[in-house]
């Protein structure tokens, strides 16, 4: 990466070209002068000053009092945790004022299904639920669709991936240690597609369009956990049990704890291991919906259509029924399951 394209990163965070300039400048000369600065940097006389003043206030630049003055940069990893954790809580924020901005709009909560329209957009909410996903993704599609998606599935090694399609051959950027992988069987509703992403996003849309149709193509977006919750459901029971597991997980080489969300994606990858194996469980108890977090060993685990369930016993050899999110059976909902080994 040159100069101009960290300059034009930095501008996105709210600096400018002589602010990025003079920063850049203070981590390639170190610890300088305003003039010294100046002379290196191109920055104007008149303005290296008022510069280097905006980047102390802004945390990237410390001032060294003494005659003459110094100008130290700050610790790039500090600055760029810094931008972060203000990122973040920017985005937690407006996430609160936008929700308050169409209660007041409309009197009611933001739905908990879109409508998206087009082929690239619908497309561009695939990828964007891959990159987002903190512990799965699990997606049924054709794999013509499933291609598109290939650059974005192969940068992420950090996640579990379930993934159905009607391939011939398991190619190359499939065959990986963090992706369990099944042929759809042969009816033709199991290729209607969807891509869901924790419990937070979920993608559905049909058949898909001929090229002269995507700008009339739409989809559907959900941001509901109940909802994704009864999504997750249906993927496993229609979709995954009506197909054929070709490559499961390499279980051994994926790096531990592996977090997972949902009760059916950890009893599938517990099917592709042996069992007794460390989990920690942290969900609510069932009768007084008190916050719990169990440690111990997974010992049996039950799957069918109708229920999906784990049994752990603990330190103390007591033996915990484990759901997932909507339990009313089991001792525990689970509401996140971490393998530890």
């Amino acid at each position: 990466m040159n100069e101009e394209e960290i300059i034009e990163k930095l501008q996105k965070f709210g600096l400018t070209k002589y602010e990025s300039l003079a920063y850049i400048t203070l981590l390639k000369i170190g610890p300088s002068k305003a003039t010294d600065i100046t002379k290196e940097s191109g920055i104007p006389h008149t303005r290296v000053y008022d510069v280097l003043s905006s980047l102390h206030r802004k945390g990237f630049v410390d001032i060294m009092q003494g005659t003459p003055r110094l100008y130290k940069p700050v610790n790039p990893e500090l600055v760029l945790e810094k931008i972060k954790e203000e990122t973040i809580n920017n985005i937690k924020v407006l996430k609160e004022l936008f929700l308050e901005l169409y209660r007041s709009a409309h009197g009611e909560d933001l739905p908990e299904i879109w409508t998206i329209h087009g082929f690239e957009n619908t497309l561009e909410r695939a990828e964007y639920i891959i990159r987002s996903a903190k512990h799965e993704v699990l997606i049924n599609t054709p794999f013509e669709f499933l291609k598109l998606l290939k650059d974005e599935i192969r940068r992420r090694k950090d996640i579990i991936f379930v993934i159905i399609s009607n391939f011939d051959e398991v190619p190359e950027w499939l065959n990986r240690d963090n992706i369990i992988l099944a042929k759809s069987g042969g009816a033709p509703w199991l290729m209607a597609s969807w891509i869901i992403g924790d419990i937070e996003y979920a993608l559905f849309f049909g058949a898909l369009p001929k090229d002269k149709r995507r700008e009339k193509f739409y989809s559907f977006w959900g941001k509901s956990a109940k909802l994704i919750q009864n999504y997750m459901h249906w993927f496993y029971t229609m979709y995954l049990d009506n197909s054929t597991v070709v490559k499961p997980i390499n279980y051994n080489k994926i790096k531990k704890p592996l977090s997972l969300t949902n009760i059916r994606t950890l009893i599938t990858v517990l099917k592709q291991t042996s069992l007794p194996k460390e989990i920690e469980v942290i969900g609510r108890l069932v009768e007084t919906k008190e916050e719990v977090t169990l440690k111990g060993q997974v010992v049996s685990h039950e799957y069918t259509p109708l229920t999906a369930s784990i049994v752990l016993k603990d330190k103390n050899g007591k033996e915990w029924k484990i759901g997932g999110l909507g339990s009313y059976f089991e001792d525990v909902e689970g509401e996140r399951f971490i393998l530890l080994e």
